[in-house]
């Protein structure tokens, strides 16, 4: 039995937002396009986590040894490359940006990190499209 506060997920719930109780506000990002343009046989992934990895270096943050932590995840599964966990890889990613983009500062290092993520994306594979988002 459910109530008005209680929200079910039959599958997958990708690139939503679902919001329960009363009075909340909401602030969401969409990214309209999903298809990366990038062969994604063509990514070295390693080259762009380390890129990632060069670009949020510059910026100041009170997270950065959580970020540099959650990169060394990313880093520890593109090095299996063809054996990679996308998954975990695509969650370390994701732990890196979310944690960077509470830092200030963070929409000057977007740019840079665009075409990076971008690339990664297309690697990983479109259901991990929402990384771009928090780079607009």
């Amino acid at each position: 039995m459910t109530s008005k506060q209680d929200v079910e997920i039959g599958r997958d719930a990708i690139g939503v937002v679902i919001t329960a109780g009363d009075h909340n506000t909401v602030e969401a990002h969409v990214v309209t396009s999903v298809a990366p343009q990038t062969d994604p046989a063509s990514v070295d992934i390693a080259k762009e986590l380390a890129a990632i990895r060069q670009i949020l270096a510059t910026q100041s943050s009170e997270h950065a040894n959580k970020i540099g932590r959650a990169l060394d995840d990313a880093d520890e599964e593109a090095v299996k490359h063809d054996e990679a966990d996308k998954q975990e890889l695509g969650g370390a990613l994701d732990r890196a940006l979310r944690l960077a983009k509470s830092a200030s500062g963070f929409t000057e290092v977007a740019a840079k990190l665009m075409p990076h993520v971008r690339n990664t994306v297309a690697w990983l594979g479109e259901r991990w499209a929402a990384l771009l988002g928090y780079l607009a």
